[in-house]
């Protein structure tokens, strides 16, 4: 299947194994249900096909060993899409980033300004001189009381 992207590289021996095992215990268990216990129920059958195919199964995965080529791609697959989704996530956060950045500029300029709009107010009611009033390029001036 070169053409698949779900089935692509060397195949899983573990995979493979564990499927044969599988097809084995519902083999067994068919034939021996229809030959020797005739009357077993349909409820009793499928408990011990998928009783044995775990058993069997978690067996062959344990016994059989992983093939090299099969490691290597894998290993190399994982590798590959961690790179890229680094690459995604760092050139996402670069661009996205700059409205954020400029969403929180603008929140903290209003805040700067109702906080001098309120010391200003308070200021005029206590009667004293108000603090001076810090502009965005960080210049200050002395605000005077009218």
């Amino acid at each position: 299947m070169s053409g698949s992207n779900t089935f692509s590289g060397p195949p899983s021996n573990k995979a493979t194994a564990a499927t044969l095992a599988a097809a084995v215990a519902t083999l067994f268990w068919t034939i021996a249900a229809h030959t020797f216990w005739k009357s077993m129920s349909t409820a009793d059958l499928t408990l011990y096909i998928a009783t044995s195919t775990v058993i069997l199964t978690a067996i062959v995965g344990f016994a059989v060993p992983e093939s090299a080529a099969y490691a290597d791609y894998s290993e190399q697959r994982i590798a590959n899409k961690a790179t890229a989704q680094n690459n995604e996530a760092t050139a996402q956060n670069n661009i996205s980033a700059i409205p954020a950045m400029m969403a929180d500029i603008k929140d903290l300029q209003a805040t700067v300004q109702s906080s001098q709009q309120l010391n200003k107010v308070m200021a005029d009611r206590l009667g004293i001189p108000s603090s001076p009033v810090i502009t965005a390029d960080g210049s200050s001036s002395a605000v005077k009381n009218t």
